[in-house]
């Protein structure tokens, strides 16, 4: 918004009105989401993949981008990549001058990963195929595309690994965190305290819940038995908040507001130990915070980081729970961790190098 007038079209739910909400060189065109047919639900087995570029668009949305493109000429469209394979053919013809720039994040290979654990011998194959449809489907639409934008540097060499020819269009912009939400905290003593930082509402972050409680938890109470086990989240599942009934020592906040100041007292942050939980951006908080982070390899693995330096990693549950124990037993070292993840951070994930990064491409 600093350098661009901005027109942005999002969904809406269908019970809200249509309407268009401008100002300080933005406006907002909001477009009902139609439900999806029935036929949509029943793919062919080579269509099992979860890549949401492949998406479809509904009527009204294509009605609204071909009026704003007839009225306006824009210099440079982002497409989503929800919508990227059913857009960017339409805004290419309409706007044949336009620098079209998409969000790039190759989720094709999560399943692929994954697709051996359940009836192996039915999912694999079809596994592999939707892989290599994947790999030939994002070479056309790098093709069409002047940038891609990923998160971060693994999946910016997987997408330059595609196209030598279009590598030169792959650009990291990582996510941020605007550390001035963060300057009203003052410093406090630390408290004998852990906090499990991740998105708790999904199956993915219960099951790392209840599994952290069942497998570490116990090693980490068995050295400190007064560590105190916060969870902070307004949708927790009723498994999450069962732990808190049964076991005292576990705390369930369920006012999300007060999540920065839990993780201000705490001595240590648990951060998700897999993807997809939001582990990332709560790093990152912790790290503004100067609250060190225990993770898995995996949980981190899409950030700059070290272990040892500016977070833990550990693979195991008997490793998380040692560094964890490390961390509450030795403030000199929970300091040293914290302080160079906070220089990390400004390094790298500020908003002001993100957001100068972002207009330098542009």
């Amino acid at each position: 918004m600093e350098r661009f007038d901005i027109d942005l079209i999002e969904f809406c739910e269908c019970e809200r009105e249509r309407v268009a909400d401008s100002g300080h060189a933005l406006t907002v065109h909001r477009v009902e989401q139609a439900a999806a047919p029935r036929s949509a639900l029943l793919r062919p087995l080579d269509k099992l993949r979860s890549i949401a570029a492949f998406e479809d668009i509904s009527k009204d949305l294509r009605t609204e981008i071909r009026q704003l493109c007839s009225r306006d000429t824009y210099s440079h469209v982002f497409i989503s990549r929800r919508f990227l394979n059913n857009c960017i053919d339409m805004i290419s013809s309409l706007l044949p001058e336009a620098v079209i720039i998409t969000d790039a994040h190759r989720t094709w290979r999560k399943a692929a990963e994954k697709g051996g654990t359940v009836r192996r011998k039915i999912k694999y194959p079809y596994h592999k195929l939707n892989e290599i449809k994947a790999r030939r489907d994002e070479r056309k639409l790098m093709n069409k595309t002047g940038l891609l934008l990923t998160a971060n540097e693994r999946d910016a060499l997987s997408f330059k690994a595609l196209s030598f020819a279009d590598a030169s269009k792959v650009h990291v912009v990582p996510p941020f965190v605007d550390l001035q939400q963060y300057q009203h905290y003052e410093p406090v003593c630390k408290e004998n305290g852990i906090m499990l930082h991740w998105d708790m509402h999904k199956v993915q972050g219960r099951n790392a819940a209840l599994l952290f409680h069942e497998k570490v938890y116990p090693l980490i109470r068995a050295e400190v038995p007064d560590v105190q086990c916060y969870i902070v989240g307004s949708a927790v599942d009723s498994t999450i908040m069962a732990l808190s009934k049964t076991d005292s020592s576990v705390k369930i906040i369920e006012d999300t507001s007060l999540a920065g100041e839990y993780i201000r007292r705490a001595k240590a942050v648990i951060a998700c130990p897999d993807e997809g939980c939001g582990g990332q951006k709560k790093i990152l908080e912790a790290w503004a915070l100067r609250t060190p982070v225990v993770t898995s390899p995996r949980g981190a693995e899409a950030l700059i980081c070290e272990n040892g330096r500016n977070i833990l990693l550990a693979g195991t549950a008997r490793g998380i729970a040692e560094q964890t124990v490390m961390l509450l037993q030795t403030p000199e070292l929970a300091s040293l961790i914290s302080d160079r993840a906070y220089r990390t951070l400004l390094n790298h994930y500020e908003v002001k190098n993100v957001k100068a990064k972002v207009l330098s491409l542009v």
